[in-house]
């Protein structure tokens, strides 16, 4: 039999923090051991797949090219189901992630035929937190509902990842795949088309050939120095923004060589410039961090900063890209209030030569050589990076490698392949990483990587057959090193950097109301705990990218307008929407008359914690607005116009955190616009009274309990809650319970009044576990 006649599944997945790419990595692997014959395809995002070729697979062509087929037999193999295999995470408040966000809104078309998928079957994945209450895997839930009605058919029940749970998502797909969706699978083919292996047999990543190739250019040549990183120098940037690219998001804003943002990227819903010709994906941003300051006080246990970040470059620019650029309309702010900075960080020079010393002396050895890297091969299950094409093995694990990623089960796997068996415990060694891989070893992985916090250094470390080297000694070449593990392998096995996303803490407006007309590029602000903490065996980590922004020393303003001063201070990054892009700023018919009420929806916004940033931007934005059309209203007029009202100010903001001397994000800011009357605070500290006090509590006793109701029905007003997820679902549980007691409906009609707030961007929700 041909591979032709052999049926085919298509694995997809859309990822946020790369949970659902690790799901269909490890299923994809397991498929094919214990269905050798099956093709499978795809293993991408669905956005990478693409959204018309996604639409395509209930077609003849299933999704792929049949051009080259002879006439009239295109139609021959119509009868056969396309099995569809898909791992879909949940973000936000039950939202897709970026990653899927183009094919879910082709989906969404009302145009689409309810047979559009009627030869297609499919097995779906979720995954979530059981935290979210009612929007835990609520994306997952939607894509399965609207591909049935467009005519697919579930081969089996829809399984379900807890990132809360014991074991984690992967335990719950182990236990999905085996007892469900692989008992699917054997009643689909049942004829034996497809060859069945009844044990699961573990293949190795390097089964399909070497991935990578590795040519040295030159032994010596990555001199080291302190005040330029690898990426910057002139020898290679071009190739790091190449590769830098590829982790764009893909709905990350276009600017142009003077970091002004395209119109063609707005969220503006005038905004339809066509701009087609420039690519979704490129290169970041660059921007200096010019203040770089503690939040939080000297004697509290969280280290949270306050950084400016001034951008005024971007990596890669090309005269064929600016010239198209010219064409095209900018708006007029860089970003909008809410919007999400997505950063991409570098590893410790002294963690990079920790791990350099767990390498074979023959792969250290070439750590600062120039090194050409051409990928020869994709793998199905493993990685299949588009590493830098020249650089160094160092500049290369600094600032491309994610040596401080918790290694996946999938990657101790692949890693038992490498355990030299010469070394006095290689097999034992060997044996368990395997071990640690399986699904009846999902306990001993908890405990060793997960709760313990093991990241690459440590597993090299912890288990030295891999980088053992036998001597061996020939007559005419002399003595070498034979290993297992090269420079090509391990190319093959590290995971890349992903790009890490923080809410933007300014409001763009009111940054330029405070900045030099003349100022190149613009500035942001971030609001970032830096995470660090003691394992269960009283080892210390940290948080990868929050450690890093912590660690940057800012750099001063007249150096952050030079180019070629304090080049270590700069941070590569690109900028997305966020969950609250429809922040209302229309004004009310008496605005200028009043200070309190400018507004014609007054905003309810509540956080906790880091929760405070993206609020702040929706605050200040809203104060830069009125502020620019009051500003020339006579000083005799702006006084105490409104005193009657100023119990119902426009924005309201009800924030907790734990002590009001420790950790009151912005407390002065925030204390300063409640005595203008046009902010009304309400503060939540859980330790500074015997019994603990949230923010859902305070929300539910404002105005003797009748404030939610008040603020929803009678003034229609807008909600926006951030922060963890348990808090954030304990908000909307109260707004539920407050509003379901005085409609019609109850509860139920709560949630629908939610929805259709949600729909108009009136309730969103950014939270996190």
């Amino acid at each position: 039999m041909t591979n032709e006649d052999n049926p085919s599944l298509t694995v997809l997945y859309s990822t946020q923090s790369g949970r659902a790419k690790a799901c269909a990595r490890r299923s994809s692997r397991l498929l094919r051991s214990k269905y050798p014959s099956l093709e499978i395809r795809g293993n991408c995002s669905f956005d990478t797949f693409g959204a018309t070729r996604f639409l395509s697979l209930g077609s003849s062509s299933g999704g792929h090219d049949d051009s080259s087929r002879p006439r009239g037999e295109s139609d021959k193999k119509t009868e056969k189901s396309h099995l569809l295999l898909v791992f879909v995470s949940t973000t936000g408040d039950g939202e897709h992630t970026s990653s899927i966000a183009q094919t879910w809104s082709a989906l969404l078309s009302k145009s689409l035929s309810p047979t559009l998928f009627a030869n297609v079957s499919f097995a779906l994945f979720a995954l979530g937190d059981r935290a979210y209450g009612d929007a835990f895997c609520a994306a997952g839930r939607k894509l399965a509902a609207r591909l049935v009605q467009l005519g697919a058919t579930p081969v089996c029940a829809l399984g379900y990842g807890d990132d809360g749970s014991d074991c984690g998502v992967l335990g719950d797909l182990d236990v999905w795949l085996v007892e469900t969706f692989f008992r699917a699978v054997d009643g689909l083919y049942v004829d034996k088309r497809v060859e069945k292996s009844d044990e699961i047999e573990f293949l190795s990543d390097g089964q399909n050939g070497v991935v990578y190739s590795v040519e040295i250019l030159e032994r010596e040549a990555g001199k080291r120095d302190g005040e330029i990183h690898e990426w910057q120098k002139q020898e290679y940037s071009q190739q790091y923004a190449k590769y830098f690219q590829h982790s764009c998001p893909d709905t990350a804003y276009q600017y142009n060589d003077r970091c002004i943002r395209l119109n063609g990227r707005s969220n503006d819903k005038s905004d339809q410039i066509d701009v087609s010709r420039i690519s979704r994906k490129s290169p970041p941003l660059l921007g200096r961090v010019i203040v770089n300051n503690r939040l939080t006080s000297e004697e509290w246990m969280q280290n949270t900063r306050h950084l400016r970040i001034r951008v005024n470059g971007r990596m890669g620019k090309t005269m064929s890209s600016l010239q198209e650029e010219n064409n095209i309309p900018t708006c007029s702010l860089p970003y909008q209030a809410g919007d999400v900075a997505t950063i991409l960080p570098s590893n410790p020079i002294s963690l990079v030569s920790k791990f350099l010393s767990v390498l074979p002396l023959s792969v250290r050895s070439l750590a600062d050589a120039q090194i050409r890297i051409k990928r020869i091969h994709t793998q199905l299950s493993g990685n299949n990076h588009p590493w830098p094409e020249e650089c160094t093995l160092r500049g290369l694990l600094t600032h491309c490698v994610d040596i401080q990623s918790l290694p996946e089960r999938e990657d101790l796997y692949a890693l038992s392949a490498y355990c030299n068996l010469d070394h006095v415990s290689g097999k034992d060694q060997r044996e368990k990483l395997i071990s640690l891989s399986e699904t009846s070893g999902a306990a001993l992985y908890t405990e060793y990587i997960i709760r313990n916090k093991r990241n690459w250094v440590d597993l090299f470390y912890d288990f030295d057959s891999l980088f053992y080297e036998e001597v061996v000694v020939d007559v005419c070449e002399g003595i070498s090193e034979k290993t297992l593990l090269t420079i090509s392998s391990l190319l093959s096995l590290l995971p890349s950097i992903s790009p890490r996303h923080f809410s933007i803490a300014s409001a763009p407006s009111f940054i330029q109301m405070n900045m030099e007309p003349s100022t190149l590029g613009f500035e942001l602000e971030l609001c970032v705990a830096v995470v660090e903490g003691t394992t269960p065996l009283g080892r210390r980590y940290t948080g990868f990218c929050s450690n890093y922004l912590g660690l940057i020393a800012p750099c001063s303003e007249e150096d952050a307008e030079n180019s070629s001063v304090n080049l270590t201070s700069v941070v590569r990054l690109w900028l997305t929407p966020g969950s609250f892009h429809k922040l209302p700023l229309n004004q009310s018919t008496d605005a200028l008359n009043s200070s309190q009420h400018y507004f014609q929806t007054p905003i309810l916004c509540v956080g906790a914690g880091t929760g405070i940033a993206p609020l702040r931007a929706l605050i200040f934005e809203r104060e830069a607005h009125r502020s620019q059309q009051l500003i020339q209203k006579s000083p005799m007029s702006s006084g105490d116009e409104t005193r009657t009202h100023d119990h119902h100010p426009d924005d309201v903001l009800v924030f907790g955190c734990r002590k009001r001397l420790m950790d009151y994000y912005y407390g002065i800011e925030w204390e300063s616009l409640a005595e203008t009357r046009r902010l009304r605070l309400v503060l939540a500290f859980s330790r500074d009274q015997e019994h603990k006090l949230y923010v859902q509590r305070v929300l539910r006793e404002m105005d003797r309990g009748s404030f939610i109701v008040q603020h929803m029905l009678e003034r229609q007003g807008a909600v926006y809650i951030a922060g963890g997820s348990k808090m954030a679902r304990a908000v909307k549980d109260e707004i539920v319970e407050s509003l379901g007691a005085v409609l019609e409906g109850g509860e139920a009609d709560a949630k629908k009044l939610l929805n259709r707030m949600k729909r108009k961007g009136l309730f969103s929700i950014e939270a996190w576990s």
